[in-house]
């Protein structure tokens, strides 16, 4: 076999690859005979027809479209290897020449991926944005646990309503004097002080003393999901029936107990240090990878063919639909509310930064020369599994079924070895 390949214009190459005459007539006889055993000639037992039959039967030309068919991927995967080309996507044939007795000429053309042309990567100081701790970070992360193990009891006090007090309210709401379907509710809970209502709902309650029938007006969000809702004044009937507070209780190695495996209360609030620090150091080196990414993209020169940003804008489309209509969304109102135009551009961008990603990820990678060992696999697997609360073993069952999960697995895996190469051998500077 031999091989010549042409550079054409937006990165797509013409590969025209010549087959020796005696290695396609060797496969054109595997065909006829492989051929035979599928189809049923009157007067020949299944196979066992002769070849000018055979032919006859199904059509010589037929045979050399198999003949093509089963020597193209391997002979075009030779090709791709000896001349070291990165395809973006599969081969398509554009035509053959194919006679008994001659070489067999197939010409197809690819579309390979951009060259990328790096800058720097190595040895650079890099400034980033620093995440520090709040100071009473501590303090909120234990109030949070106290408010968890609170317990509610009713208000005697004839006093108004505050934001650190709960409401037991029947509501009735109103736009335009028509009730709002699921806008009514008996004896609920609300608290003044965290309410996901609409905006203004809770803090209208505020100020008013059990046992008061009231009206409140509100302004629905205009990004509120229901569409007739959006921007629209209601009014809504309150009756409220009881004020309640939450009693916090002490921060002591009893409460310690409760909330998980500690003793004391200072192995809780020791705990709750070391997650903080952790979290910290987890949100820098973040912070900082994406830091030098970003230089390296700014730096990078990439000319991506239009072809490819469409297939990708068109898996961005996929996916962002996907991941709507999950939520229980209509796509087509999503499009329409945010303009299509709109859409359309932030897609692209996407596309973009993602092809770029990728690109550049490949292109270290190999210049690195970083292989993927099969304990890699096995890191890249316990740690999905970690996050998926699962085990190693259920997660490998998937890897075996899906072919492309194993893929995506493989480039995780590669993509950790390029960021721990971007991190260890470059300098960051907190701004």
């Amino acid at each position: 076999m031999s091989a010549k390949i042409e550079n054409l214009e937006n990165n797509i190459v013409k590969v025209d690859i010549t087959i020796e005459a005696k290695v396609a007539e060797k496969a054109y006889n595997n065909a006829v005979s492989k051929m035979a055993k599928q189809v049923n000639i009157p007067g020949f037992r299944k196979g066992k027809a002769p070849k000018n039959v055979i032919e006859k039967y199904i059509g010589a030309e037929r045979i050399k479209v198999q003949v093509v068919e089963d020597l193209f991927p391997i002979e075009f995967s030779k090709a791709v290897d000896e001349n070291k080309l990165e395809l973006a996507v599969q081969p398509s044939i554009e035509s053959f020449s194919f006679d008994l007795g001659k070489d067999l000429t197939i010409v197809a053309k690819a579309e390979i991926k951009p060259e990328v042309i790096l800058g720097e990567y190595k040895n650079q100081t890099i400034e980033f944005e620093s995440y520090k701790v709040p100071e009473d970070a501590l303090e909120l992360e234990l109030e949070s646990i106290r408010s968890r193990f609170a317990t509610v009891k009713p208000i005697e006090e004839d006093r108004p309503a505050s934001d650190k007090d709960l409401a037991v309210i029947d509501f009735e709401g109103f736009v335009n004097g028509e009730p709002i379907e699921r806008g009514s509710g008996k004896n609920y809970t609300l608290d003044l002080g965290h309410s996901n209502f609409i905006p203004g709902f809770a803090e209208a309650i505020i100020g008013h003393k059990k046992g008061e029938e009231f009206t409140i007006d509100v302004t629905f969000p205009e990004n509120y999901s229901e569409e007739k809702l959006k921007g629209a004044k209601a009014q809504f009937k309150i009756n409220l029936h009881e004020l309640q507070e939450r009693i916090l209780p002490e921060l002591n190695d009893e409460l310690a107990k409760k909330v998980g495996k500690f003793d004391t209360a200072t192995a809780l609030k020791n705990d709750i240090a070391n997650y903080l620090e952790e979290s910290s150091k987890i949100e820098n080196d973040k912070r900082k990878m994406e830091a030098i990414f970003g230089k390296v993209t700014d730096e990078a020169k990439i000319d991506i063919q239009e072809t490819m940003i469409q297939r990708e804008v068109e898996a961005v489309f996929a996916e962002t639909r996907q991941a709507a209509e999950s939520r229980g969304q209509d796509w087509n109102k999503i499009v329409e509310a945010q303009g299509k135009e709109s859409v359309e551009a932030h897609a692209r961008q996407e596309a973009i930064r993602r092809i770029k990603n990728s690109l550049i990820i490949e292109k270290i990678a190999k210049t690195e020369g970083i292989k993927i060992e099969q304990s890699d696999i096995v890191e890249q697997v316990s740690r999905i599994a970690q996050a998926y609360g699962t085990t190693p073993q259920e997660i490998l069952k998937e890897v075996t079924k899906n072919h492309h999960f194993f893929t995506a697995i493989t480039q995780q895996a590669a993509i950790k070895k390029v960021n721990d190469i971007l991190m260890n051998n470059n300098t960051f500077v907190a701004k």
